[in-house]
């Protein structure tokens, strides 16, 4: 049996270096060309809006023109390009005025939502001022006429903007399933090194719950997976499948897969295993998502590396004395000071990683006005209160009233929760505004 692990150990190692070794593909989408262009004055009404980006895209987007009345235009059909790199909307004869342009997309390379605006103005030079309401009811008119064509495109844009709002909203639930599992698994393994020699009766719940920790990741790690091969849309369940497996993000999640999938077999048997399967579903995430985006990116994968590690020795700390407090309190009591002391240093290695990592993803001050900014600042007052909860247990701790933790460990797990669904949210997020 020892043989056997250690075989497949070494094939899943190699397996990932094959593909870490891969060339690496820029993770970060950025705009590369606008038309009309930003702040333009056009001197007749643009066919269409176009948004070019440097990598592809999902096809799944939301693109949609407001004018000066803060009214939205009604935008004709809306499509992507073959090469997945640009989108765009035909638009209806516009008349003088200013016009913005929202548009939102889901990086196909690491699962970002790109949002941006810009105006541009049309003047006609040929053609007098044409009347506002004059066009609206023109437009309303030819609608009449080519009715079945035009409610059908305006219906075709609504329905990419829903599937873009729920596309988002199931991208944020799986990754918070998958952070959540993704922590209590590795803390789990790493602390089961400490309690191979406690009660069977522990042992026994203990690898229970390893191994729904290990479903839970496995789950989250699936759906953030469909969501990336555009299975779910607005109008339900799509089998037309559609993954970056050319890219380091997409090879990457493939690895994390083949590794979850192992573990159900080989995880908590072989100490070379477990060592090899959280070093691998670490770096493999360590790798993917902003770290590819900024400089210098090997520190900013370490800086991530040491963030997870921290944080999943937190979490599956307060989670073990939590469920073992009521039947196990003398196995509690003993861990309780060893992880005591691991918090303390898991804490200040969040902080600072956090804090150094926030740095380096700031373009400037002015992205602290961004969602990204503001999610920041309530990931920030979360941590706080686990600075002070964490105050709070050691002082109780020091003066020996070991039975009123319970509920402060309740409260440290429950701003656990809060932090794993704030840092879904961030890290889908672009720092850059």
């Amino acid at each position: 049996m020892t043989q056997t692990i250690s075989k497949v150990t070494s094939c899943l190692f190699i397996a990932f270096l094959f593909m870490f070794m891969s060339s690496f593909v820029s993770a970060h989408v950025f705009v590369v060309e606008e038309t009309p262009l930003p702040n333009s004055t056009l001197e007749s009404s643009p066919s269409s809006i176009s948004i070019k980006f440097s990598n592809q895209v999902d096809s799944s987007f939301s693109i949609k023109v407001l004018d000066m009345e803060n009214q939205e235009v009604d935008v004709r059909v809306a499509s992507i390009s073959e090469d997945k790199k640009t989108i765009e909307s035909q638009l209806p004869q516009l008349p003088n005025g200013q016009y913005k342009v929202q548009y939102a997309v889901i990086s196909s390379n690491d699962g970002h939502v790109i949002e941006g605006n810009y105006t541009f103005h049309v003047n006609w030079k040929s053609s007098p001022s044409i009347n506002h309401d004059y066009v609206k009811e023109e437009t309303s008119g030819s609608i009449g006429k080519s009715q079945g064509n035009d409610m059908s495109n305006a219906s075709n844009f609504e329905n990419n903007q829903d599937s873009a709002d729920y596309l988002g909203m199931i991208h944020y639930i799986a990754k918070a399933i998958y952070y959540f599992g993704l922590l209590m698994i590795v803390g789990w393994i790493l602390i089961w090194r400490t309690i191979k020699n406690h009660s069977f009766e522990l042992r026994k719940k203990f690898l229970f719950f390893g191994m729904i920790f290990q479903l839970i990741h496995f789950t989250g790690l699936m759906i953030f997976l469909l969501v990336q091969m555009n299975v779910f849309t607005s109008q339900g369940i799509s089998f037309k499948f559609d993954f970056p497996i050319d890219t380091l993000f997409g090879k990457l999640w493939i690895v994390s897969l083949i590794f979850s999938l192992a573990g159900f077999f080989f995880l908590f048997k072989n100490r070379l295993f477990d060592f090899l399967w959280v070093l691998t579903i670490v770096v493999a995430k360590s790798f993917n998502g902003h770290t590819q985006e900024f400089e210098p990116t090997s520190l900013l994968v370490a800086l991530n590396g040491i963030h997870l590690f921290a944080a999943a020795i937190w979490a599956a700390g307060l989670f073990y004395m939590l469920l073992f407090w009521r039947k196990q309190q003398l196995y509690v009591k003993s861990f309780l000071p060893i992880f005591s002391k691991a918090a303390v240093i898991s804490i200040v290695l969040l902080s600072v990683s956090g804090s150094i990592i926030s740095y380096l993803y700031l373009p400037d001050q002015d992205a602290i006005l961004t969602d990204w900014g503001i999610v920041l600042l309530f990931k920030i007052a979360a941590v706080l209160g686990v600075v002070v909860i964490g105050a709070f247990i050691r002082m109780k701790m020091k003066r020996g009233r070991l039975a009123d933790l319970k509920l402060p460990i309740k409260i440290d797990f429950l701003l656990l929760i809060i932090l794993i669904i704030l840092v879904s949210i961030l890290t889908s997020l672009n720092p850059l505004p």
